[in-house]
C-alpha cells in the first residue's frame, strides 16, 4: 500500500473512532433530552445538527489527511496535534453538553475550544493555506454555535 493509502485509512479511522466515541458520551440525549430544551429562534432543526456533524467530519477527515501527506516538520506536527486536540475538543463538548446534560457547561466550554480552533486556522494559514480555507467555515459556524450555546444557556438554566 502507498503512503497516501496509509494516510487516506489512517486519517478515516481517527475519525471513525472519534465519532464513536462522541456517540457513546452523547448517548441517546440527541434524540430525547436534547429535544425537549427550550431553543432559541436561530436554533437549527435536528436534521441540520445531522448535516453540521457530518460536514465537520468531512473537514476534519481532509484536514488529516492533507496534513498527514505533508513534508516531516515541526509546522506538520504542530497542525497535526492541534487538529487532534481540536477533534477531542469537538468530543469532549458533547460529554459536557450532551454526557452532562448542561447547557452552562456547553456555553463555559465552546468558548475556550472556539479560541483552539482559531489558533489552528492561523497554524494552517501559515504553513498550508488550503487546509485553513477548508476549516474556515467550522471557524466561521463556531461563531453561531456560540450564540446558539449562549441563548441555549438563558433558556434552559
Amino acid at each position: 500500500m502507498t503512503v497516501k493509502g496509509k494516510n487516506l485509512l489512517l486519517s478515516l479511522a481517527l475519525c471513525l473512532s472519534f465519532a464513536l466515541i462522541g456517540g457513546l458520551l452523547t448517548g441517546d440525549a440527541l434524540e430525547g433530552w436534547f429535544q425537549y430544551l427550550n431553543q432559541p429562534w436561530y436554533a437549527l432543526p435536528l436534521w441540520g445538527w445531522y448535516i453540521v456533524g457530518g460536514l465537520y467530519y468531512g473537514i476534519t477527515f481532509t484536514l488529516l489527511y492533507r496534513v498527514f501527506n505533508l513534508p516531516q516538520s515541526k509546522q506538520r506536527k504542530k497542525a497535526l496535534i492541534l487538529t487532534l486536540a481540536m477533534m477531542a475538543g469537538n468530543e469532549a463538548w458533547n460529554y459536557l453538553f450532551f454526557g452532562l446534560e448542561s447547557t452552562f457547561a456547553a456555553f463555559v466550554s465552546i468558548l475556550p475550544f472556539a479560541v483552539l480552533v482559531c489558533i489552528l486556522f492561523f497554524v494552517l494559514y501559515r504553513y498550508e493555506r488550503t487546509s485553513a480555507w477548508i476549516l474556515l467555515p467550522y471557524v466561521l459556524w463556531l461563531g453561531y454555535d456560540i450564540l446558539w450555546t449562549y441563548g441555549l444557556w438563558q433558556l434552559n438554566p
